[in-house]
């Protein structure tokens, strides 16, 4: 965060747009920040960062006067910026500053000046044989753990059995595989497989992070997987801050293959700022929902936070269809047209297995049957990076590895 633990970050906000300039002054007061000023154009935005009181300035790439130089010379003063920009926008401030999707939503907001805050000031490219910052960041970690998130809509359409049985067969394949379980307003992943209540983020939440090493201690073993679990008070939930969140899995990249994070239910005004590190930090996600008119309906509301909000690429995401049974049901080349990304897997309802993996709190993949075998099937395609990437062009890795360099992602 800021220079000083102990008070909250001091944002100079700069967006001219009065209707959304109140609607990110509310955010950020809820978010605990305290206003070090407001501008309304380029050069006045200079003038007050350069003053020295300010940890981090939100601006919008629609500011009047907002050149180049205004850019240079926040950057010189060492105060970080945090950009909200439109689709298409985002390669212009490249070495510039942090860049957001200009319709991004408070928690997403509050994550991003965090991170930049933890980060400090973007360092611009000084050569072309030297890569900015940004660059450094996204290039630094290719080839760690792989981080895939699972999220949905209303309506529980099964996002905890599939991240579970899907952990498990990913176990199975060689890979060395973490489950977090990130659904923060009340995840079951713990409760589903009779693990310590103790352990896991709630065991993050309290007391300083004073190692980075403290995060392994919290992990508990799971049928061919490890486990972080959730939070169960609400008092750990808000002590759990975002930042420790994007450190957590930034240093568990390090140590697993493949990190699964079991969202949960993901929207607008639901998901909070430390669930939104979580998710940030994620270069695959994987919408759940059933194949009903409901189920899709929920599953649009959830795509537009992820994509909208969250500054996820549509590229990145892909639907997992759940609990599919019965011709009346839509098919995938159906859900594919509603929601416009591909479908990935279509798991059909298997009530007896999910009845025995339950009683005997096991993953569904364990118990055998038609909907564990087409969990296998999408474990093997995940392990293999078959067809899931088959069809990335490569405007498309570009567009992921701008996304993953974004401030509120959680790396280091």
């Amino acid at each position: 965060m800021s220079d000083a633990n102990d008070r909250p970050p001091r944002v100079l906000l700069a967006i001219g747009n009065p209707e959304r300039e109140r609607q990110v002054l509310n955010a950020l007061r809820e978010g605990g920040c305290t206003m070090a000023g407001r501008c309304l154009d380029g050069p006045s935005l200079v003038q007050q960062a350069a003053v020295g009181n300010v940890d981090a300035v939100l601006a919008s790439a629609g500011l009047h006067r907002l050149t180049g130089e205004s850019f240079i010379a926040v950057r010189e003063a060492g105060v970080p910026m945090v950009l909200l920009a439109g689709a298409g926008e985002a390669d212009a401030y490249d070495g510039l500053s942090y860049v957001l999707p200009a319709a991004s939503e408070g928690p997403v907001i509050i994550a991003a000046l965090h991170e930049a805050i933890r980060r400090g000031a973007v360092v611009g490219q000084t050569s072309a044989d030297k890569p900015s910052t940004l660059d450094a960041v996204a290039h630094a970690y290719e080839g760690s753990g792989e981080v895939i998130a699972l999220v949905s809509g209303k309506g529980a359409p099964g996002t905890t059995t599939l991240a579970i049985g899907l952990a498990a067969a990913l176990g199975t394949k060689g890979r060395s595989v973490l489950l977090v379980d990130g659904d923060l307003r009340g995840g079951a992943v713990g409760p589903y497989l009779d693990l310590d209540p103790r352990r896991g983020l709630s065991g993050l939440s309290a007391g300083p992070s004073d190692r980075p090493e403290r995060v392994l201690d919290e992990l508990q073993d799971g049928p061919g997987f490890s486990i972080l679990t959730g939070i169960e008070r609400p008092e750990a939930r808000e002590r759990l801050a975002s930042e420790r969140m994007a450190g957590t899995v930034s240093a568990l990249q390090e140590r697993f293959d493949v990190i699964l994070i079991d969202g949960g239910e993901t929207l607008s005004g639901v998901t909070s700022a430390t669930s939104v590190a979580l998710l940030r930090s994620a270069e695959r996600v994987l919408l759940v929902t059933t194949a009903d008119l409901i189920g899709l309906w929920n599953a649009r509301a959830s795509l537009r936070f992820v994509t909208d909000s969250l500054g996820v690429p549509p590229e990145a995401v892909s639907a997992v269809v759940n609990r599919r049974e019965g011709s009346e049901q839509y098919s995938s080349p159906e859900v594919e047209r509603a929601l416009g990304i591909r479908v990935v897997a279509a798991i059909p309802e298997d009530p007896r297995a999910a009845r025995r993996a339950r009683a005997e709190q096991t993953p569904i993949t364990a118990a055998g049957g038609k909907a564990a075998r087409t969990i296998a099937e999408l474990a093997s395609r995940l392990a293999g990076a078959g067809d899931l990437e088959a069809q990335s062009t490569a405007e498309e890795v570009s567009v992921l590895r701008r996304w993953r360099r974004q401030p509120a992602e959680g790396r280091r």
